[in-house]
């Protein structure tokens, strides 16, 4: 198995990379301007153009590439290849503009520590975020050792994330390991969202078998850790297969949505579809209304306030073209 077959790599996307003239590479860690990349022939450092590194093709973590000699015997990014799922969140630091966070996952997996109650806005927004992706979402319950009953959890998370894959795992402890590991059958590419001190780091260890990610411990009082991994990296594992760990997140908010606000509330989209005031209901209790009295009020609730955010965001977007 070579790297690259470790990583995910198959016949679509060799066939790109031989219609150009670098080679095929994936990156691991983009670092101002400048990437990590793995290609059959080994790890380099790759530099991205400063008109790439500003425009909407910046390659990101997880990114297939390719990569052609540049001047001074360095490597260069060539072209990012289609992708074919993206992690997409609107940019903190901007009121109207996306943050792309992880490229060409096959599953996001949404983590979740089980040394805190499960915060069902919290995990519908992540999951919003990972179905919009484009990828297949896994609600990951980490830290089961630190609950009673973590089967109970795990039946609540399914009803806050219908559709998803739920796995409990307690990594210190080896349990559901096997799981966990099963997202990544096939050399996939599992992508770890969730706030800081929840787990991540912790299970790749596991799952690597070895220390390669750091971790910190977690305040008692409130389960919150500080941000210990800093950067977006991929991580191949030595049995195939990858994990990217990212920051934590404390908020998350999607972007441009509406898929993933559909998928992450299937069964309050499938009930829109028969409300009798189409487009125009917005499920407050209308006569008629085939919504309201039918789903739980608070994940209604939930629902209607990030359906609001994303209407917003397609005003802004709309105000900013003209």
């Amino acid at each position: 198995m070579t790297p690259l077959d470790a990583l995910g790599v198959d016949e679509r996307w060799r066939n790109l990379a031989r219609d150009r003239a670098g080679r095929l590479g994936r990156v691991v860690q983009v670092d101002r301007g400048e990437c990590e990349v793995v290609t059959d022939d080994g790890q380099f450092r790759v530099t991205s153009d400063s008109q790439r590194a500003q425009g909407d093709v910046a390659p990101v973590t997880g990114d297939w590439i390719t990569v052609v000699a540049g001047p001074d015997d360095t490597l260069v990014v060539e072209e990012v290849l289609e992708r074919r799922t993206l992690v997409v969140r609107r940019d903190p630091a901007e009121h109207a503009r996306p943050q792309m966070l992880v490229a060409n996952a096959d599953v996001v997996g949404v983590i979740h520590g089980l040394d805190r109650r499960i915060n069902p806005a919290q995990l519908e927004r992540f999951c919003v975020v990972g179905w919009q992706s484009g990828a297949a979402v896994a609600v990951i319950l980490a830290k089961a050792d630190l609950r009673r009953h973590p089967g109970r959890e795990a039946e609540k998370a399914a009803v806050l994330a219908p559709g998803a894959t739920v796995v409990i795992t307690a990594a210190l402890r080896g349990e559901g390991l096997d799981r966990a590991a099963a997202l990544l059958k096939g050399n996939r590419t599992l992508a770890l969202l969730g706030p800081s001190g929840v787990g991540k780091s912790t299970l790749i260890n596991a799952l690597a078998g070895a220390e390669v990610q750091a971790t910190q411990e977690v305040r008692t009082s409130d389960a919150k850790g500080r941000h210990t991994t800093t950067a977006r990296r991929l991580i191949p594992l030595g049995g195939g297969g990858s994990i990217v760990d990212t920051p934590g997140i404390r908020a998350v908010g999607p972007w441009n949505a509406w898929e993933g606000l559909a998928a992450a509330y299937a069964e309050i989209d499938a009930l829109d579809q028969d409300c009798r005031f189409a487009e125009d209901c917005w499920h407050q209790g209308q006569p008629g209304c085939a919504v309201a009295g039918n789903v739980d009020p608070g994940r209604l609730q939930r629902y209607l306030e990030l359906a609001e955010e994303l209407a917003d965001q397609d005003i802004d977007r709309a105000r900013r073209r003209m």
